[in-house]
């Protein structure tokens, strides 16, 4: 398997991987609690969704995918994971990052509109009042202490390809991006995927309860050279965040 760009002709396998992943994720399943009600609202949400990101400025997303070496090649290609990576800040580096074409500028505007009236007139799946009190719960506003910083928006592996180390080897391959530039990554994780970004090296810097019994954690990873600069470890695989941008 080898990891590539993810292109606009991915959209459709991204799409079901993600509704395929997210299925069982605890926070995931009270954000939709109309999801096994109404399947087809929510793969097209996820469709939706995954243009938008693809179309997003300063995102980068990537996918591994079969070779005809692999044992499991089937005669094409297939995606066996996912993931989105974004440069936040307005520093120089950002920008460049951030630079987009007319086109993608253009797309990105209809999807805006496209997502817009689909959470508020086509979709039953989820619940957007509930998506607000995630959103208002979630401790996002210590990530502006970082300063310029990368931030996993999505990151997730097909069902059929579980426990093959590839979400590893993705995430690996994102953190390449933060370490070339000497910066921070962020990131929000329910308790199922707490492991994989804790032996990673991310530590812990807010716990939310999202309702009773739910909970959400704001993590931060820094580049090996630089351990220190951003966190200051409390122990636990906990860390308070030291530098004020």
């Amino acid at each position: 398997m080898y990891i590539r760009p993810m292109t606009r002709a991915d959209t459709p396998e991204v799409a079901a991987i993600t509704t395929a992943m997210l299925a069982d994720d605890e926070i995931f399943r009270w954000l939709s609690p109309g999801q096994d009600k109404y399947p087809d609202d929510l793969r097209r949400w996820h469709v939706i969704r995954i243009r938008s990101r693809i179309a997003q400025a300063g995102s980068h997303g990537f996918v591994m995918a079969t070779e005809e070496s692999d044992p499991e090649w089937s005669g094409r290609e297939e995606v066996t994971g996912l993931a989105f990576f974004i440069r936040r800040g307005d520093d120089e580096a950002a920008r460049k990052w951030q630079r987009s074409s007319l086109l993608r500028k253009i797309d990105c505007h209809l999807l805006s509109w496209e997502q817009w009236y689909e959470e508020h007139f086509l979709d039953r799946a989820q619940d957007t009042k509930r998506m607000e009190i995630y959103m208002d719960k979630l401790p996002t506003d210590l990530y502006n202490l970082l300063g310029p910083r990368w931030h996993v928006g999505l990151l997730g592996v097909s069902p059929k390809y579980q426990r093959r180390g590839i979400g590893g080897r993705l995430l690996q391959y994102g953190l390449k991006f933060a370490t070339e530039e000497d910066l921070p990554v962020t990131l929000e994780a329910s308790a199922k995927g707490h492991n994989l970004y804790l032996r990673s090296g991310f530590k812990i810097i807010a716990d939310a309860e999202i309702v009773d019994g739910l909970r959400s954690a704001a993590m931060v990873w820094e580049p090996e050279g630089s351990r220190g600069r951003w966190l200051r470890d409390v122990g636990d695989q906990r860390a308070e965040i030291v530098t004020k941008y």
